[in-house]
């Protein structure tokens, strides 16, 4: 069976419907309203919990002490997040987006003033996993409320207006949060996001869509063997990939481990009756087709463009400030595309779109790769980022409005589920061999890796100026492998596009 969203006959919006509704044509007006300052604040304080941490980090550590467990406030947050991922289909789909978000941002509430009360390390790392587990479930709600509470002509302004919030918190959340934490210290930052999750639960406590299937005969069953198999996978291959460098021969072992697991996941889930992630959302076309994309698009892009404030920092010799600056510009080339995108729409599918991307992300990374290689104007590689995060906006906005078209109201949580959890997988993969690639390049050429570690670590050290060319070519060879993914890319948008017109004509 295909589905085809409202083209298919399904509503719209589901349980919040209404002729007054319908008569509405923005995300700014009526009773959408609400709904939009729900999502976008949500989306607000997810993205500035990523941007205020890493900037406490070091302030963390010297308040708290164990400064080798401070990573982990970060990483503990990531990992419970990407869990949390896999289980908010199931959830959505059966006690709704209303239920979910009023659950889930009482928890993240709740979780976020633990944080910023925790005496010791070890209780602020507890409290961050926990708090990581509400804030991968209201992302979640946030992107199945678009689906299921917006018509389909208004997604694709919903899903820029999330990538605004993004862009925006992108250029001001280092400069508030470093505001912050000349005011009060690093629990301000926990404080802050208090008041404005509380007023996030304001707006949408009712404002939601209920659940579709409202019978009480319709159950939660948590499918803990497959969660705890798609758990390892995670595990296994987020350690194979960053200690490639430093261990091959154990990483390749996790390697095969997680090849392993994901075949008892497989298995598991074509006998079970609920899993919970179902196959067809992942093979079905044309979600198949817009995960693949959509996840070799970020990894393009996040490979190469993490490592940027590093090159700038060392091989370019600029100060930590500007270094910094230089990963605006993708994020401000996906904000303009995203906008783009929703006007583009009105006129053109989706797979147009999605061609649109793919395409332009080649000679983006080319230029991209050549600049970094022969040491061009700074201009021409910020340039050349501003429109790899373009190709992202572009693909990913697309992306998410087929997705969600292509889906039943009944199955939107999980579908949505899948999506953001192949997209977080790609986005932690993409960085992660991007940095394997530059420091294997370095480690080759100098053997001087651990100063590479350092700076990325925030330390202020002096790296040796042969180890500082080492990094321009390591992350020129990220560009290369940047430049197959994005190939790859274009294959799996030209297939979209064609099969999609194959199948409407």
């Amino acid at each position: 069976m295909h589905y085809e969203g409202t083209k298919a006959g399904y509503p719209s919006s589901v349980g919040t419907s209404s002729p007054k509704r319908n008569k509405e044509n923005s995300i700014w007006a009526g009773s959408y309203l609400p709904i939009t300052l729900a999502n976008l604040t949500v989306v607000a304080v997810a993205a500035f919990d990523g941007l205020a941490i890493v900037a406490a980090l070091p302030n963390i550590a010297k308040d708290l002490g164990n400064v080798s467990l401070s990573p982990w406030v970060l990483t503990a947050y990531l990992a419970t997040s990407a869990l949390a991922a896999i289980v908010a289909g199931p959830i959505i789909d059966t006690i709704g987006v209303r239920k979910t978000f009023q659950i889930t941002g009482l928890w993240f509430l709740f979780t976020s003033a633990l944080a910023a009360i925790a005496p010791s390390m070890t209780l602020l790392i507890a409290a961050r996993s926990l708090q990581g587990i509400g804030g991968g479930l209201v992302i979640a709600v946030a992107l199945a409320s678009v689906g299921l509470a917006y018509p389909e002509k208004l997604r694709p302004t919903a899903f820029a207006a999330n990538s605004m919030v993004w862009g925006t918190l992108g250029l001001g959340g280092p400069v508030l949060a470093g505001a912050l934490l000349e005011l009060s210290g690093w629990r301000l930052i926990f404080v802050v996001q208090l008041p404005i999750t509380a007023l996030a639960l304001a707006m949408g406590w009712k404002r939601l869509p209920d659940a579709v299937d409202n019978s009480d005969e319709k159950k939660l069953n948590f499918d803990l063997t497959g969660i705890t198999l798609l758990s390892i996978c995670i595990i296994a291959s987020l350690i194979a990939v960053s200690e490639l460098t430093k261990s091959p021969i154990p990483s390749a072992i996790l390697f095969m481990a997680t090849g392993f697991f994901i075949y008892l996941y497989w298995r598991h889930s074509g006998e079970k009756n609920d899993p919970v992630l179902l196959q067809r959302h992942i093979t079905k076309f044309p979600l198949s087709r817009i995960h693949a994309a959509s996840a070799l698009a970020l990894i393009t892009g996040l490979a190469t463009d993490n490592y940027l404030p590093l090159y700038m920092q060392t091989t370019r010799g600029r100060s930590e400030a500007f270094a910094s600056f230089s990963v605006v510009f993708l994020t401000v080339g996906w904000t303009v595309a995203a906008f783009a995108t929703s006007k583009i729409l009105k006129r053109r599918s989706e797979e147009d779109v999605i061609l649109l991307g793919s395409t332009l992300m080649i000679p983006s990374v080319l230029l991209a790769g050549i600049s970094v290689s022969f040491s061009y104007a700074l201009a021409v590689l910020f340039g050349a980022y501003f429109l790899i995060g373009a190709s992202i906006g572009f693909i990913s906005t697309s992306g998410l409005t087929l997705l969600q078209s292509s889906s039943t109201p009944e199955e939107m949580g999980r579908t949505n589920s899948a999506h953001q959890f192949l997209r977080t997988l790609a986005i932690t993969y993409g960085v992660a061999i991007g940095g394997a690639i530059l420091l294997s390049v370095v480690k080759a050429r100098t053997g001087d890796v651990e100063s590479v570690r350092k700076v990325l670590s925030g330390d202020n050290i002096t790296v040796a100026s042969d180890t500082t060319e080492a990094i321009g070519s390591g992350l020129a060879w990220a560009h290369v492998f940047s430049g197959a993914t994005a190939c790859i890319g274009f294959l799996i948008a030209v297939s979209l596009y064609r099969k999609r017109k194959r199948f409407i004509s």
